[in-house]
C-alpha cells in the first residue's frame, strides 16, 4: 500500500497503490511482491505467504519512525494530520514464525487494531510540533538527512503527509492471529519502554484542552443570558 491523498480509508489485501513507486524501497518492495506472486503462480504446489506490514515500532528497535517521535521538537506538514497504524515488534515476529512453521497460502495485511492521527502520536510521545508548507517537504527531509536526526526516505514522507491504513479481517480470520498490542498500545509500549522523557504531559494538554471547551461553553452561555435579559 502507498501514501497518497486519493487512497482509500483501508487497504485490503486485494487492493493496489494507485501510484506506482518510482523508486527506493517502496519500488523494491513492489517488484519483489511481483516476483513471488508470479512464483506462486507458476508452482501451485507451493504454498506462497506474502506478509504486507505496517510501520514496525516498540522499545527495542530503532527505525527512521522511531527517530521522528524522539525530535524534541516534531517537523508536520501544515494542514495535514494523517492516519497512522503500527505493528508492534513482538506480533511481527510472531507472525512471521507462524509462516514459516504453519501453512498460510496467501496475502496478509499486519498491523494492530485502529488508527492514531500524528497530532495524537504527538502529544502521547510528549512533543511538541513544527509545522511547515507543504512545498518544503523534500526540503526539509533533505535537511533532516543532511544532519544526521532522521533518513527521511520520499516515501516516509508521504506517509507522515497523507498516512495508510490497512484492513487486517483476514489476519485474523483466515491466518488466525489476532495482535496482542492494538495501535495505541503498540505506541505506548514504544514510548514507555523505550525510556522516551516526554517534553510535554499528554494528560494535562487534554485536561487543558478540557478546561478551555468548558470555559468557552460557559462564556456563550453566559453571553445568551446577557442577551435575554437586555
Amino acid at each position: 500500500a502507498g501514501s497518497r491523498e486519493d487512497d482509500p480509508a483501508l487497504f485490503s489485501e486485494n487492493m493496489e497503490p494507485r501510484g506506482l513507486p518510482r523508486s527506493g524501497y517502496a519500488k523494491d518492495s513492489v517488484e519483489v511482491e511481483g516476483y513471488v506472486r508470479g512464483l506462486g503462480r507458476r508452482r501451485p504446489d507451493v504454498d506462497v505467504t506474502l506478509l504486507r506490514f505496517a510501520n514496525f515500532i516498540g522499545p527495542s528497535i530503532d527505525t527512521p519512525l522511531t527517530r521522528y517521535f524522539a525530535l524534541p521538537v516534531v517537523p508536520t506538514v501544515f494542514g495535514f494530520d494523517p492516519r497512522m497504524q503500527f505493528v508492534h515488534v513482538d506480533d511481527g515476529l510472531e507472525v512471521l514464525r507462524r509462516a514459516v512453521t504453519e501453512d498460510h497460502r496467501g496475502t496478509f495485511n499486519v498491523a494492530g487494531d485502529g488508527v492514531l492521527l500524528l497530532s495524537q502520536a504527538i502529544r502521547r510521545a510528549g512533543r511538541t510540533t513544527f509545522p511547515f508548507p507543504s512545498p518544503a517537504v523534500t526540503a526539509v527531509g533533505s535537511l533532516f538527512r543532511r544532519t544526521g536526526l532522521v533518513d527521511f526516505s520520499p516515501e516516509q514522507l508521504r506517509f507522515l503527509q497523507f498516512g495508510r491504513g490497512v484492513d487486517t479481517t483476514r489476519l485474523r480470520d483466515d491466518f488466525g492471529y489476532r495482535t496482542r498490542y492494538d495501535t495505541i498500545g503498540a505506541f505506548e509500549d514504544f514510548v514507555t519502554g523505550s525510556g522516551l522523557q516526554r517534553i510535554i504531559n499528554p494528560d494535562r494538554i487534554e485536561a487543558v484542552g478540557r478546561a478551555a471547551l468548558s470555559l468557552s461553553g460557559a462564556g456563550r452561555l453566559a453571553h445568551l443570558g446577557g442577551g435575554g435579559n437586555a
